[in-house]
């Protein structure tokens, strides 16, 4: 007997399999299967062998949609950024439309390191294994109108689509 050519039976059961039935549900299903022992194990392979190929066909659809979803998001990426040149070329802080208002806004001020060894020991964390810059606390600092030395503050501004 060939994959394509299961009983209703061995059908059902991989039917049930495929689509996420639990242990009890197939364990009945196989009590439920007749005839020789031999004959039941080699149709229950030949189950088994096709859910396995349809884990293969759904694991390249998952990557294919994947990389399908990567794309679309770099495309808009892109978009979004050749709206905000040409609104900043065109000194243009928002733009209405009946459907949307595109607007050009200063995101969070942003910690940049330009030099970590200048930084002072006071602003990392030192628990072993790794030693991590507290970026919310020389930000706080900068707030407070203190220069940390080795860090700017950078703002940055992107579009935003409401």
């Amino acid at each position: 007997m060939n994959l394509h050519n299961l009983t209703e039976k061995y059908q059902d059961l991989l039917d049930l399999a495929a689509d996420g039935g639990d242990r009890e549900q197939l364990d009945a299903m196989l009590d439920g299967l007749g005839g020789k022992i031999e004959e039941k194990i080699g149709n229950t392979a030949c189950v088994v062998r096709s859910l396995e190929l349809q884990g293969d066909v759904l694991d390249a659809e998952i990557k294919r949609l994947q990389a399908r979803r990567s794309s679309m998001l770099n495309n808009a990426t892109y978009l979004k950024e050749c709206m905000q040149t040409s609104m900043t070329v065109m000194e243009l802080d928002k733009v209405k439309t009946p459907l949307f208002t595109i607007g050009i806004q200063n995101n969070p001020p942003k910690v940049v390191v330009v030099d970590e060894f200048a930084i002072p020991e006071s602003y990392f964390k030192v628990p072993q294994p790794t030693r991590s810059l507290m970026k919310e606390e020389v930000a706080k600092a900068w707030k407070a109108g203190q220069a940390v030395p080795g860090t700017e503050i950078v703002q940055e501004k992107s579009i935003r689509i409401k």
